[in-house]
């Protein structure tokens, strides 16, 4: 694998904004490392443009997607018309030298970056600066382009300090929601709980639950669900451990004279923000829109916590954030979240006390495109998007790259396909798609036997999944 995994360059244009050779920089709207020579950033864009043209002589309904030398990797994604983004990747293995007096060179492994997972971590990132910031065509048309290039360049420098691509792997892929697995009754005591936010606060629109860092509940569509929560797991959750970014002192006694039982999170960043009217902090402004509206509506996302659980409301920016609102909200969360809190925390306990068996030598990814749920037992901890390096893995690099592979597969075939490979370590790694539910497993023993594969991968999905997913 890959000791480094480095973004050469990042770069959007739109070819429209140029119309000669000698205004080109002008279909620049974002281009990283910025301190490049501008000729050079003209003619890397003009290389990619005619990659685009000549592969349309071979297929006119789909655009070229990648393109491979032996140092980099390109990947290109056309989110809007007209607007291309391109990232420029390398991978270097370190060699050793032909004598202990020269330095090691560098070798390059372009051939383990795979283009599924760079094409879903541009498609991510493209979904979040619309969540955030907003359509790029309407910004232009509505302002100008160098309005645009100013709120790309707060969004993608911003982002790519906070990013490892080294860290982008098999499960990046799927943009998954972890679930919390509740029994029915306090799943519905949550539920009504939510509910009830919304009812007594007419400012509030919509909800949504976490605890930790799995979803409980949310009042958002799936697609608009996805994206807040990996908004939560990059930007708010590590937020919350920083004193400064917790309301408190004068700003707490001047606003609320009683004793808190949880907390409001806020200054967290986003390229948009409003404030609280009593100097409570400034809460990220979000733009949200339905599958099938492309109207965007922007809202507030008020934030509060208590014990182990984040409560999200959004709030219409029609509505001003008030002291009163802010004191309303504490009285009516503080101690009902609080006690929620607890009961999950006492359902998740059991569960996990009832699954205490010895580990199996079968690992999986369990995943549903009709709600976004993941679940997998490959990882070592269950952390947040940004630390997700393949050594959190306890499968081998080669079996990642071939899980990739056989992901890609399943999403050119439809509706039902089972694949199962074996490796050059005498692993076996299957994938199976039906009725919109996949599971990919990697078996570290040695079988020798189709039968025999088959038979531990269902007695796997008996134990592991249950009901949901039905492997024969």
């Amino acid at each position: 694998m890959p000791t480094e995994v480095t973004v050469q360059n990042l770069y959007i244009f739109n070819s429209g904004l140029s119309k000669t050779e000698e205004d080109g920089a002008n279909k620049i709207l974002f281009y990283y490392p910025p301190h490049e020579d501008e000729n050079k950033k003209v003619l890397n864009i003009g290389h990619i443009e005619a990659i685009i043209c000549f592969t349309r002589n071979f297929n006119s309904t789909e655009s070229c997607e990648s393109l491979r030398t032996d140092k980099t990797l390109q990947v290109l994604y056309n989110p809007e018309p007209d607007f291309w983004m391109v990232i420029t990747v390398s991978a270097a293995c370190k060699s050793k030298s032909k004598s202990p007096e020269s330095p090691d060179e560098p070798v390059y492994c372009t051939y383990n970056l795979q283009e599924p997972i760079y094409l879903a971590v541009l498609k991510h990132w493209y979904q979040t600066f619309q969540m955030t910031v907003g359509n790029m065509t309407k910004i232009m048309n509505d302002n100008d382009p160098d309005y645009l290039r100013l709120m790309l360049n707060k969004f993608y420098n911003k982002y790519l300090l906070s990013v490892d691509l080294s860290s982008h792997t098999f499960m990046d892929m799927f943009q998954g929601i972890s679930f919390l697995p509740l029994d029915n009754v306090i799943h519905l005591y949550a539920q009504s709980f939510l509910n009830s936010i919304e009812n007594t606060f007419q400012q509030v629109n919509f909800t949504m639950l976490l605890y930790n860092d799995s979803l409980v509940w949310s009042g958002l569509s799936k697609r608009q669900t996805q994206l807040v929560y990996s908004y939560i797991l990059m930007w708010v959750l590590p937020e919350m451990v920083r004193d400064e970014n917790i309301v408190k002192g004068n700003s707490l006694q001047q606003c609320l004279p009683n004793q808190l039982v949880g907390r409001f999170i806020s200054n967290v960043w986003a390229v948009k923000t409003d404030d609280w009217s009593c100097d409570l902090g400034k809460v990220p402004v979000i733009l949200l829109n339905d599958e099938n509206d492309e109207t965007f509506k922007s809202y507030r996302l008020v934030i509060y916590k208590a014990h182990k659980s984040i409560v999200c409301m959004f709030i219409e920016t029609d509505y001003p954030l008030t002291a009163e609102l802010y004191n309303n909200l504490d009285q009516f969360l503080g101690t009902k979240l609080h006690l929620l809190s607890e009961k999950m925390k006492i359902t998740v306990e059991k569960a996990l006390a009832s699954k205490l068996y010895a580990e199996r030598p079968a690992k999986f990814v369990y995943f549903n495109s009709m709600n976004l749920a993941i679940k997998n037992s490959i990882k070592t901890s269950n952390t947040i998007a940004t630390t997700n390096k393949p050594s959190d893995f306890n499968i081998s690099p080669e079996s990642l790259r071939v899980l990739v592979d056989i992901s890609y597969q399943h999403s050119c075939i439809q509706p039902t396909c089972s694949i199962m490979i074996k490796t050059s370590n005498d692993n076996w790694v299957a994938g199976r798609l039906c009725n919109s539910r996949e599971i990919y497993i990697v078996l570290n023993q040695k079988l020798t036997k189709l039968n025999d594969v088959d038979t531990e991968i269902q007695n796997l999905c008996a134990q592991e999944l249950g009901t949901i997913f039905f492997y024969d």
